[in-house]
């Protein structure tokens, strides 16, 4: 009789088990008849499944034509292309490049060439080396997020943008907005930027004032300014937990880990680790701004604040 009753409910388990699959599987199959492409299914009182426009799966969009990441994104963050809405959405890139068909990590251009007034976003970067030929012009309310920004010897954990070997010397890899005063609510947060032993900048803040910030960067092998905040960046920031390290490059007089100039305030710099291990560049920090704090300072190997 235990034997028996034991079997009975083995049987009994496991038909809750196949109605559960089967009512997943038909809520599957209901949201993928009432969504749009890359959409995820929600539910609405009135229409029941449907499709959030809020969150768009960047992966969906991958096709031979559109065979790097950035393209993918730039077919996305297109209005004219009827996926992104105006009020704007999460974008989540973090399938790729492990989506069919297969996708590069090497770019072709910038994600937002060509597009004229890209609505709002936040872009979820994936794990591992995206390779730019070219700056990075973030607009207005664009919040760009990584996997994670730590680099060691040998190891790259996490995202990280790197220069190509086209990439114009002495420019930014990543720039906020394209003109003076024209954005607000620009932040990257969560990655890397190698500069591959070459004379280019890291972030360069010319533009974007209140609610713009960096948290949790790391730049590396960049011989020209790390981070560079001028001109109309008022009440921009915090620029946070920032790591800047040669490894074992050279720098020269137009080396400097990070450069505050010419505005009347920021909400200051918190948490920066400058590392050079040969031909120590003339100054670690330039500040010509009043109203900025810079606190929690790790200099190694470079002359300190001026």
């Amino acid at each position: 009789m235990r034997c028996a009753a034991r079997l009975g409910s083995a049987w009994m388990s496991l038909g809750i088990v196949g109605v559960l699959l089967c009512g997943l599987s038909a809520f599957a199959t209901l949201a993928n008849a009432q969504g749009t492409q890359g959409q995820d299914a929600v539910y609405n009182s009135s229409n029941g499944v449907v499709g959030s426009s809020a969150f768009i799966d960047a992966g969906m969009f991958a096709t031979s034509q559109r065979a790097n990441i950035c393209a993918v994104l730039n077919f996305v963050l297109n209005p004219l292309n009827g996926i992104i809405t105006s009020a704007g959405a999460v974008i989540d890139a973090r399938g790729i490049p492990g989506i069919t068909p297969p996708v590069s990590m090497t770019c072709t251009a910038s994600p937002w060439a060509g597009i004229t007034n890209p609505p709002a976003s936040t872009i979820l970067l994936p794990s591992g080396t995206i390779v730019i030929p070219s700056k990075w012009v973030l607009p207005s309310s664009t919040h760009l997020i990584g996997e994670g920004s730590t680099l060691s010897a040998g190891f790259t954990p996490g995202t990280t943008l790197q220069v190509s070997s086209s990439f114009t010397a002495y420019t930014p890899m990543i720039q906020f907005g394209s003109s003076s005063g024209c954005c607000s609510a620009i932040s990257v947060e969560k990655l890397a930027l190698d500069g591959g032993g070459t004379f280019v900048n890291g972030i360069e803040n010319a533009n974007a004032g209140d609610l713009s910030y960096v948290d949790h960067i790391a730049m590396v092998r960049i011989l020209g300014t790390g981070l560079w905040v001028h001109g109309t960046a008022n009440n921009s920031g915090p620029y946070s937990n920032i790591t800047y390290d040669l490894v074992g490059y050279s720098g020269n007089s137009s080396t400097i880990c990070a450069n505050i100039n010419g505005l009347s305030g920021t909400r200051g710099i918190h948490g920066l680790s400058c590392t050079a291990e040969n031909n120590d560049p003339p100054a670690a920090v330039l500040l010509d701004s009043s109203n900025n704090s810079i606190e929690d300072v790790k200099i190694v190997g470079l002359k300190r604040c001026k």
